[in-house]
């Protein structure tokens, strides 16, 4: 049988990274439950089926899991979700995020977790208004979200735990709300520790290459901000590489722009202006009407060239 095959394989991964039932499953699911999966005596829900396969290194794509009636409106429901995140439509994202709130089970801690992120993404209604959460609130929350499922988890100590690619992503916003706090030297350190556990663990999942460049692009940034320029420039080209290697474009126009700002800080301006120009055109293919704005303005600041005339 496939679920017999896809137990097998955890068994051997689990075994190979001198993994315990209970170190794989905490947080997921029962080490009961992980024993009957392992040993093919039950077919495992998809969410905790990605989500052990996730922190095995695993790519999960290749396995087969079926999918309940139940399992298909929370997925349905969190495609919803994941697509006004990215829109900014606050509104009608917290409207379908109560509804995923009311079929939430308490034991459900991938969903309870996937929950919580999107809150501090979407904010709170106050009213007819979405106000979004502070630094402080949005700290907490994230904490809470990770220790759903890694109840260890250490902000000074990432690489001691397995993480799934929701976590990765939870993680990542820890940094970033450090780092929109003005505090770039814990967000550097966090980001750190997350591009060394990404290239050891989860460099082969479908993810991870998009992952891998929103954290290189936060890293960068952070960076730049404390006047590190040199490493910002490695950085920036590592998620430049990846992208390119990939053939994903999303952070490509946002890496270029750091390029051209750390260029022109060493004072190396014809390759700053090189990227800057680079930035402008990659925004206009992506036809991202708020970026070209900002690039051009980068063009004229820097260099006095009106591109938009």
């Amino acid at each position: 049988m496939k679920e017999l095959f896809i137990g097998e394989m955890i068994k051997r991964k689990r075994k190979e990274l001198g993994l315990t039932q209970e170190q794989l499953c905490e947080g997921i699911c029962e080490p009961s439950t992980i024993s009957r999966i392992e040993s093919g005596r039950q077919v495992p829900a998809k969410n905790k089926l990605d989500a052990l396969l996730q922190r095995l290194g695993l790519p999960g794509e290749r396995y087969y899991a079926l999918m309940s009636k139940d399992e298909m409106e929370l997925s349905n429901l969190k495609e919803k979700i994941i697509s006004c995140n990215v829109y900014h439509n606050s509104i009608e994202g917290l409207q379908h995020l109560e509804k995923l709130e009311k079929l939430a089970t308490e034991d459900d801690h991938l969903l309870r977790q996937f929950i919580l992120r999107s809150k501090i993404i979407l904010g709170q209604l106050e009213g007819d208004k979405v106000r979004l959460y502070t630094f402080e609130e949005k700290k907490e929350l994230l904490l809470q979200a990770i220790r759903l499922t890694v109840p260890n988890f250490d902000i000074e100590e990432i690489n001691e735990n397995l993480y799934t690619v929701d976590e990765i992503k939870i993680i990542n916003q820890i940094a970033l709300n450090y780092s929109n706090a003005g505090q770039d030297k814990i967000a550097i350190d966090i980001y750190y520790q997350l591009l060394k556990y990404m290239k050891k663990h989860i460099m082969n999942l479908a993810e991870s290459s998009k992952l891998a460049i929103l954290i290189t692009y936060n890293y960068s940034r952070s960076l730049y901000s404390e006047k590190r320029y040199r490493e910002a420039m490695e950085i920036a080209n590592q998620g430049l590489e990846i992208s390119i290697q990939s053939r994903y474009s999303g952070y490509i126009g946002g890496l270029l722009s750091v390029l051209g700002h750390t260029f022109y800080e060493e004072g190396m301006m014809e390759d700053s202006k090189k990227y800057f120009y680079q930035s402008y055109y990659m925004y206009v293919i992506m036809q991202d009407k708020d970026n070209i704005e900002l690039a051009a303005k980068n063009l004229k600041d820097f260099f006095g060239i009106d591109i938009l005339s």
